[in-house]
């Protein structure tokens, strides 16, 4: 095989992506493409190379490569942004993740608004974040943050913070490290002491309650959902008006929302084990 051959990975659905060996690099182009991600407007490619500290001329190189498999777009130079590409690649990821998860969340999840009356949530951690799998709403009009699809952090708010336990080192000190300088819902700013107390509480009692983190006037219980092998899977939470999660029925949601996410981890297990073995992640 030649050189050129060897950095060149077959055809997919008709594309062709020149393959750059090298984590520094591959750590760079998610590192552009998540920062793309968290801007609301474009940027300039001198703007990106200052973001993520490299020379201009590499920041052009990273540019340019996503560029060809449309997961940047360059059409309105000198500014850079997401690609379309992304849209595609999200609604197929959303497909085969409602596909999997869908016929067992959801009867959990209606079962638990019925007896709670508040909206139940089922979120998944990616990467130092938290995403919305599964949402069903109570007849509340409160607005919440909530939606499937919506991206949170892990450290505030119960249903991504019951999570955080159970992550990597690495990822834990990440989303620490994102929490500096944020301001929750109530005003108050989280520290890592603070986060790291949570935490040894969480571990210790199996859920996790908070009161105004990601919304004002929003409450939230969250027990964490594992895999056959122990590690951390998913979230289930209930969320809605702080008053209504009050000392007389707070022991009850806990376990309402504890035995829902049991129920989710047994229901999850039963597919897993009737998966043909080639199709299994």
């Amino acid at each position: 095989m030649t050189a050129a051959a060897a950095r060149e990975r077959p055809r997919a659905d008709g594309d062709l992506v020149t393959w750059m060996a090298g984590t520094q690099l591959l750590a760079r182009a998610v590192s552009l493409i998540l920062y793309l991600r968290e801007r609301d407007e474009a940027v300039t490619v001198g703007a990106l190379a200052a973001a993520l500290d490299v020379p201009a001329n590499t920041a052009y190189r990273l540019v340019r490569t996503l560029e060809l498999g449309g997961l940047v777009d360059r059409s309105h130079r000198p500014f850079v942004s997401l690609g379309l590409r992304f849209m595609d690649l999200g609604l197929a990821k959303q497909r085969q993740v409602t596909g999997e998860l869908a016929p067992v969340a959801q009867p959990v999840l209606e079962a638990l608004t019925a007896a709670t009356g508040e909206t139940s949530l089922l979120l998944m951690p990616t990467g130092a974040r938290a995403i919305c799998i599964v949402a069903v709403e109570a007849s509340s009009a409160l607005r919440l943050s909530y939606q499937p699809g919506r991206v949170l952090p892990l450290y505030a708010g119960a249903s991504g913070k019951v999570m955080l336990p159970w992550v990597s080192a690495g990822l834990l000190a990440t989303a620490v490290a994102q929490a500096e300088g944020q301001v929750l819902g109530d005003g108050r700013r989280p520290t890592a002491r603070g986060i790291k107390a949570d935490l040894k509480a969480i571990k210790a009692n199996g859920y996790c309650v908070t009161h105004n983190e990601l919304d004002a006037g929003v409450s939230a219980v969250a027990a964490p959902v594992f895999t056959r092998g122990g590690q951390i899977f998913a979230s289930v939470s209930i969320a809605g008006p702080s008053q209504s999660f009050n000392e007389d029925r707070l022991r009850a949601l806990i376990e309402a929302v504890v035995a829902a996410a049991e129920e989710t981890g047994r229901g999850l297990a039963r597919a897993w084990t009737t998966t043909p073995v080639q199709d299994r992640p």
